[in-house]
């Protein structure tokens, strides 16, 4: 489906959004200016449409499944693969199958209908914002602005090969208005300054209008969920770590590492995660106190069953292989006493750890806000980036060992650059497993090999296995 056409969905965010929210639009009239003109006739039509973004980044086809725990671990070669199972095919890189080609498709038309709504949304606040409050009204706008800068970064750590090697491709269309017209392929480093643009919007916007910047701490796990604190929306902090992502991919590892300390120096709004926070009846096993931005999946607990319950078939399990041997020897290397073994990864059901991050624990208060909650940028990504990016040694070292001793390990002995690289690797594979992460690490480092999980041996890994092929529709003929 070309991008162009996806424009008019819009329209349809926008009349779920109300029908979800305001029973009177039930019976709305069909004209699209009607419905506009009524739906922000007052502030809480803006709040409204806002939501309906991260209501839409949760489903189980988006950030609160297919591109966090489902298709892109699976390209991360975290688990053992059935050929029965759905994820087949992605598993062994077939994009040119038809359900690799439909699964790549599906990716590309949700990450260009956010896209073309946030443009949307942009050209309604012009139109009818005259009603809010100016502070409310950069808020919202830094907060898309923002968003549209993730969406596009996602499009490109996808379908683009890594920055530092080809950025003159042309690949990604690109839509910063809605419009009808097809727009012609642009090179990356055009997507990449548009991103960058986005983000330096965002946060002039978001310094002067967002509430996050006063708040003692922004991520409140155990607070009910809602707009009020905002947590974990697309606010200040969350650009500021897009930023750190968005540049280290870029290669500007100076401007990435002083995006990531600012995270660092505001560490106390989002509290490490302590082990009662882990064995309680809070049950934090996203380590939700340290979560930047992230969506909400109802459905987050029948993808987990449908996914990794260890009562499932072998056909429809994703999970390690069978010995143990990838997740405790090569993943852990034997440190059972680290919390994201101990907490997520269980003997539980079978004779081997399966993934328990997401499932459902049966005193947790479903009114907290990390309830049902999938992360996309956590805290101990900013030290790692910052383990990266820092030019000193000692004090890379201790970024990357602060982390460690957080996670209840010891912290690694770092002598060389390429000691450090090697212990950040394994620190993103035991970090961001369900997260998504993994394969975009191994992929901006250029991995020639990656352990697989299903077997816990080495597989080659190249361009045709990083990137995602344009789907035919896109390139036929424009």
């Amino acid at each position: 489906m070309k991008a162009s056409k996806l424009l008019y969905i819009y329209l349809i965010l926008l009349i779920s959004v109300c029908i979800t929210g305001c029973k009177k639009w039930l019976d709305v009239k069909p004209e699209n200016k009607f419905i506009e003109e009524q739906l922000f006739s007052n502030p809480q039509g803006f709040y409204d449409v806002l939501n309906g973004f991260y209501i839409k980044n949760g489903q189980n086809n988006a950030y609160g499944g297919r591109l966090t725990m489902t298709t892109i671990d699976v390209l991360a070669q975290y688990y053992l693969v059935n050929s029965q199972n759905s994820n087949y095919t992605m598993s062994t890189y077939d994009y040119n199958s038809n359900s690799g080609r439909a699964t790549i498709d599906g990716i590309w038309s949700e990450a260009y209908i956010n896209i073309l709504n946030v443009n949307k949304f942009f050209k309604s606040i012009d139109t009818y914002g005259n009603i809010l409050d100016e502070k409310e009204k950069k808020r919202i706008k830094g907060e898309a602005y923002g968003l549209r800068a993730f969406y596009y970064f996602d499009l490109m750590r996808l379908f683009t090969k890594p920055y530092t090697r080809d950025s003159l491709t042309k690949v990604l269309p690109y839509y910063d208005s809605p419009t009808n017209e097809i727009s012609e392929f642009k090179p990356t480093n055009f997507v990449m300054q548009k991103i960058l643009d986005d983000l330096n919007t965002a946060e002039t916007l978001l310094v002067e209008a967002d509430p996050a910047l006063t708040q003692t701490t922004v991520s409140k796990p155990t607070n009910s969920y809602g707009r009020d604190s905002r947590n974990y929306h697309m606010n200040y902090y969350a650009v500021k770590a897009l930023q750190a992502r968005v540049n280290l991919w870029k290669g500007d590892k100076t401007t990435a590492l002083k995006a990531a300390k600012v995270l660092i120096d505001n560490q106390t709004k989002f509290p490490w995660t302590v082990q009662t926070d882990l064995n309680s009846t809070i049950s934090n096993k996203t380590f939700a106190t340290e979560m930047i931005f992230g969506v909400e999946n109802p459905k987050l607990n029948e993808l987990y069953l449908a996914n990794f319950a260890p009562g499932l078939f072998d056909a429809n399990i994703l999970a390690p292989n069978s010995t143990g041997t990838f997740i405790n020897t090569t993943v852990f290397e034997g440190n059972t006493t680290d919390y994201r073994y101990q907490y997520i990864w269980k003997v539980n059901g079978r004779p081997y750890a399966t993934f328990f991050k997401y499932n459902d624990e049966p005193n947790v208060n479903t009114s907290f806000n990390f309830y049902r909650t999938v992360p996309l940028i956590r805290m101990s990504e900013m030290y790692l980036i910052a383990a990266e990016c820092e030019p000193d040694l000692p004090t890379a070292t201790a970024y990357l060992n602060l982390l460690q001793t957080k996670r209840n390990i010891i912290g690694s002995t770092i002598t060389t650059p390429t000691a450090l690289n090697t212990a950040i690797m394994k620190e993103y594979r035991k970090e961001f497993c369900g997260e998504g992460q993994l394969f975009f690490y191994y992929k901006r480092t250029n991995a020639t090999s990656i352990i697989a999980g299903g077997t816990n041996s080495s597989i080659s890994m190249n361009d045709a296995k990083y990137n995602f092929p344009i789907p035919l529709s896109e390139t036929t003929p424009r």
